[in-house]
């Protein structure tokens, strides 16, 4: 099954995507959201095109070229992650030139197909994604000129951690500790039964323990902070 219709479909959605970040021209605020978006859209096309390949009756473009484009869409995926986070662009614009080199890599392997029309077709493909990626790197180095190139605030929400044990067969005092990619942000004293500890916090991921003053832990999990008046409650537990 050679891959012309679905290859159709995909040059269409890249072809959109090269048009898309070489007219975006964001200002201050929304310069890592159009960088973050750009990449996104470029990482689809890689994923579409890899996912045509690996159905091709050519051994060497299921091979090799298929799991090259699924690299490169995981790379973008991850940088489109990066971009909108906390990372300064100028970093991001060293690793975007370090994929573009994957995606010029990318299309040379289309050259490994045998038949002529796929090799166009992949050949093709590659190239608008790599012209994707050139025109999102232009974006990126002039939001870096600009000289603002301060990670974006992250949003912080107020919330509580309640203490409910006193509706619990252990009734006990707690002491909550947060953690975020391993590094503790938050440890509070003792919060007696039926009590909470308010709290403000970055949005994101944490992982959670409840215990005693001496480090023993009675409860550990995970919870995300995604919302103003997001509430963690122990709940009851055995010890």
């Amino acid at each position: 099954m050679r891959m012309t219709s679905i290859a159709g479909l995909v040059m269409v959605s890249a072809a959109a995507t090269v048009a898309m970040v070489s007219t975006a021209t964001a200002d201050s605020a929304s310069d890592r959201a159009a960088i973050s978006d750009g990449l996104g859209k470029l990482s689809s096309n890689a994923s579409a095109l890899a996912a045509a390949a690996k159905k091709s009756e050519d051994r060497a473009v299921r091979k090799k070229f298929a799991p090259k484009a699924e690299e490169l869409s995981d790379d973008l995926a991850s940088l489109a992650k990066r971009a909108g986070k906390d990372v300064a662009l100028a970093s991001i614009g060293k690793e975007a030139a370090d994929i573009g080199r994957d995606a010029a890599a990318l299309i040379e392997l289309a050259d490994e197909a045998e038949d002529k029309d796929e090799r166009k077709s992949l050949r093709a493909q590659a190239v608008l994604i790599e012209q994707g990626l050139g025109n999102v790197r232009k974006l990126i180095d002039a939001a870096a000129s600009k000289g603002d190139d301060k990670p974006a605030a992250p949003k912080r929400f107020t919330g509580r951690l309640v203490n409910s044990t006193d509706k619990c067969e252990w009734i006990d005092h707690v002491v909550f500790t947060l953690s975020r990619d391993g590094a503790q942000v938050f440890k509070s004293t003792l919060v007696p039964p039926g009590k909470q500890q308010p709290l403000v916090l970055d949005a994101g991921d944490y992982a959670i323990s409840i215990g005693d003053t001496a480090g023993t832990i009675y409860k550990s999990a995970t919870f995300k902070v995604s919302r103003e008046g997001w509430v963690w409650d122990t709940g009851c537990y055995e010890r």
